[in-house]
């Protein structure tokens, strides 16, 4: 069983994600929403993919992203950034970051799904 991180702090955007990604195959989620609490579970118990949004109380998803891809342990861990930040040098930032993969808010469920599903085969 694949471990799956989420972080979104809009509640409305948390149930999508609970409701497109909590009942994947082979896959225990888990949610959260505020970047502090990922954080403290991504040390506690290492997960295969991380799911978040940039912009987060406590700790914002980029920081969390690059505290994840500066440690060796956790170097290999997918990242999937979700965000509707609109900023023209965001791309730059995200890939900076280290993070794998990102998408635009608004987004479809089903593209959610089908990016897990690259990240987790990759």
């Amino acid at each position: 069983m694949k471990k799956l991180y989420v972080a979104d702090d809009d509640p409305a955007i948390l149930n999508i994600l609970k409701f497109t990604l909590g009942k994947l195959e082979g896959v225990e989620a888990s949610f959260f929403d505020n970047g502090l609490d990922l954080f403290r579970a991504i040390n506690r118990e290492k997960p295969f993919i991380i799911v978040t949004d940039i912009i987060l109380p406590k700790l914002e998803g980029l920081a969390v992203t690059r505290l994840v891809k500066f440690d060796e342990t956790l170097r290999d861990v997918r990242i999937l950034i979700i965000s509707s930040v609109i900023d023209p040098d965001i791309h730059e930032q995200i890939k900076k970051a280290g993070a794998d993969d990102f998408l635009q808010k608004p987004f479809r469920p089903a593209e959610v799904r089908e990016r897990v599903h690259a990240l987790m085969a990759s």
